[in-house]
């Protein structure tokens, strides 16, 4: 169904050097002849391969064809047609002067003689650039990457290619292995080139996993050569020769079965892959039901198209208008919205929970004229400035009775402090509007930008002729506030509405004094002394008080003074306390809540009109595309999840999975690969089911007949028998076939 274009679906990924002897390893697995082929470089872009095996009930004979991903429906019965294609579509993306890029090319192979598997064949890991080609200089560190970006998915299998004639202990695909899967649960080494090794040597101990042990062990292949390449002999005889070489070589023949030849290799991927489908079914299961309700969402918000009609119109621009409001009216009124939510969902960075709205609103109104509620406003103010005041407003009158115009000279100036920051609480409410009418507009109208755009002109229209008539109301408050001095305040009238407050802090009783004893000598003298200072400096103080008094005139009293203060810091107080309120409520009535009346009438009224309509609601081209896009992407979820559920075998699959805890891969003391287990007597036949855990296997008999020869080394997937009973579900070889091919193809189903 095409699923694997959306989510990571299990597939086995050949990684190693170059001319390690990746792709000729392919065709084996695949049985036909069709990759490109020559020296030096020649896969220049991973190849994603996908094998379908074709019934041989529906399908008689040898039959097969491929089919390109980005050619259509076309398909290629002549595979050099196929290996023709791949060298066009390598050319056209990565050159034709040996240049190397990571841009797969997707091919889906249907044969009777292939397996159902997922194969990604990668450039081979190039350390030198070859000179005057287009490869870059740092060639390694791309090819590693390019290897790395494959084979780093949980999900993938890694087949680690390794030639038989270099040394295992350096090879590149064994360590890129063990970085992305240091328990080695997911990783198959393959060795090639096994006929061309220097006489006098063997890979008895590299099959065996001596060296470098690999949990799901080692497999030894024989390719065609390069002059049977040339010959153009068919891969079918060259395997048929690689079978009968091993059976009849000294070393090799008398191996465990399971460990030389391609077919016993496409057995334990077709093993091994199946494994690992069933252990991440659930997984991808939950992934294509979360991404199903994420494109469901992503469609709903962005609707079914334009409709044609004219009804059908009017009616999409009243629905998104009334949701544009209603969305602005509950964000700033602190309502949760479903539609908010939804719409927030699909905005970058969309997090509805750091919106400006009414919370906003509300903390520039809280923080009107804070810095005044600190400190006393007069703290600035001396007693002299007071006095000052005082006598400057007697005028020619007789002194000692002040005027009622020493209060207000004294508060007016900072009573006209409120007035800038007033008419600021306003402009900053209606910039938190306007910033949220953005946001709003963003969201809702992403369809179409021009509705956007005049739906925006037309809200900050409203916004900025509520805030004009709300600045003029503020200022004419602030007016009154400094224009006419009156108070209500009952605490002030109690405290400050006469002066008998200060005479009876006059009056206050002097603290009672304990009785004196009578003074001794000492005393006596240490407070004659005392006295005649005070006597001294009290006289000094009367000459200058007297010449000060004769300069400035009469000074009023500490009392009345202190009394001055206390009534202006009052009246200052209450004056604060009261434009607090007053003035957020008229801008919370004259603009916030104005603009909330007006703006679904304004917007409606002005936009109904048929022949604007037409105009914008016009979509930009992204958007038609990006529904086109998730529908395809919805088609293929619904189809995948359609399969899971109606096809008995994966849904089985799916529910052993979710009930059976995935098994651990046991640690080793040396942090490496997990090592073998030791060699026990030999069984004769391995139940390899699904729920089957790995079963020891004998240690090779030196002298063995090749009639008698033991069971191959432990791994995690013990070797196939190569005939006899015992199958994979303990049935006969004809009916295990069938029921092994059954669930292959089902899992096939899932990529289409």
């Amino acid at each position: 169904v095409g699923l694997q274009r959306y989510i990571s679906l299990p597939r086995i990924v050949a990684i190693g050097t170059q001319s390690s002897g990746k792709s000729s390893l392919i065709e084996s697995v695949v049985g036909l002849d069709f990759l490109p082929r020559g020296g030096g470089v020649v896969t220049r872009r991973p190849l994603e391969l996908r094998l379908v095996h074709l019934n041989t009930q529906e399908f008689k004979g040898d039959q097969a064809w491929a089919v390109f991903e980005k050619t259509g429906d076309k398909k290629y019965t002549n595979f050099d047609d196929v290996r023709k294609e791949i060298e066009r579509q390598t050319e056209e993306i990565a050159g034709q002067n040996k240049g190397i890029v990571n841009d797969p090319i997707v091919l889906t192979i249907y044969a009777t003689g292939a397996p159902d598997l997922s194969l990604v064949d990668l450039p081979g890991i190039t350390r030198v650039p070859i000179r005057g080609s287009d490869q870059v200089d740092d060639i390694e560190k791309l090819t590693r990457e390019m290897t790395m970006h494959y084979i780093k998915d949980p999900r993938t299998i890694i087949l680690a290619v390794l030639p038989a004639n270099q040394d295992v202990s350096t090879s590149d695909a064994l360590q890129l292995a063990r970085q992305v899967d240091p328990q080695g649960i997911r990783t198959i080494g393959v060795v090639t080139k096994i006929d061309i090794m220097d006489q006098g040597t063997d890979a008895c101990r590299m099959l065996r996993g001596e060296d470098i042990p690999l949990r799901l062990g080692y497999v030894g292949v024989k390719m065609r050569s390069q002059q049977d390449i040339t010959d153009n002999k068919r891969v079918k005889d060259s395997l048929g020769e690689e079978r009968a070489w091993f059976e009849n070589h000294r070393l090799y023949g008398k191996l465990p079965p399971g460990l030389v030849g391609t077919q016993c290799l496409i057995e334990k991927l077709t093993q091994v892959l199946f494994k690992h489908i069933r252990r991440f079914l659930p997984e991808i299961k939950k992934e294509i039901n979360e991404k199903r309700r994420s494109v469901q969402d992503r469609l709903e918000e962005l609707g079914q198209g334009i409709p044609l009609e004219d009804n059908g119109r009017v009616q999409l621009l009243w629905t998104m208008i009334t949701d544009y409001c209603e969305m602005f009216k509950n964000t700033i009124r602190g309502k949760y919205d479903r539609k908010l939510q939804r719409y927030m969902q699909n905005l970058q960075g969309g997090d509805s929970t750091s919106m400006s709205g009414g919370a906003h609103v509300r903390q520039i109104m809280n923080d009107f004229l804070v810095e005044f509620l600190d400190n006393a406003i007069t703290i600035e103010l001396t007693d002299d400035d007071i006095d000052r005041a005082i006598r400057m407003h007697e005028g020619d009158s007789l002194p000692g009775f002040p005027s009622p115009d020493t209060f207000e000279f004294l508060a007016l100036p900072h009573l006209q402090k409120i007035s800038i920051p007033a008419v600021e609480c306003v402009h900053n409410v209606a910039t938190a509007l306007d910033v949220l009418s953005q946001r709003m507009a963003s969201s809702v109208f992403r369809r179409f930008p021009k509705l956007a755009e005049v739906c925006l002109e037309m809200t900050g229209s409203i916004i900025q002729e509520q805030k004009d008539k709300t600045r003029v109301i503020v200022e004419q408050q602030v007016a009154c506030t400094i224009g006419y001095l009156f108070t209500n305040d009952p605490l002030y009238l109690t405290e400050h509405g006469s002066m008998e407050p200060m005479y009876q802090e006059q009056k206050k009783p002097a603290p009672v004094e304990e009785e004196k004893k009578d003074p001794t000598f000492q005393e006596k003298a240490l407070q004659q002394m005392k006295d005649g200072y005070k006597t001294s400096a009290s006289a000094v103080n009367n000459m200058f008080s007297q010449q000060q008094q004769q300069r400035g005139g009469q000074r009023y009293s500490g009392p009345f003074v202190k009394e001055i203060r206390r009534r202006l810091d009052s009246y200052l107080a209450i004056t604060v306390r009261n434009a607090r309120d007053a003035i957020p409520k008229a801008i919370g009535f004259y603009l916030v809540r104005a603009v909330q009346d007006k703006l679904q009438f304004e917007l409606l009224n002005t936009l109904n009109n048929k022949d604007k309509i037409s105009e914008l609601l016009g979509e930009p081209p992204h958007i038609v595309e990006e529904r086109k896009t998730l529908a395809a992407l919805l088609a293929v979820l619904q189809r995948a999840s359609s399969v899971l559920t109606r096809d008995p075998t994966l849904a089985a699959i799916a529910f052993e999975a979710e009930d059976e805890e995935p098994e651990q891969p046991k640690k080793t003391s040396s942090g490496g690969y997990p090592q073998q287990r030791p060699a026990v007597t030999a069984s004769p036949a391995v139940s390899a089911t699904p729920t089957a855990r790995p079963v020891p296997a004998p240690a090779p008999a030196q002298a063995a007949p090749a009639a008698a020869r033991p069971a191959a080394p432990a791994s995690m997937f013990p070797a196939v028998p190569k005939s006899g009973g015992g199958g994979l579900f303990d049935e006969s070889p004809p009916k295990q076939k069938a029921a092994f091919d059954h669930k292959k193809s089902s899992v096939r189903r899932l990529e289409g």
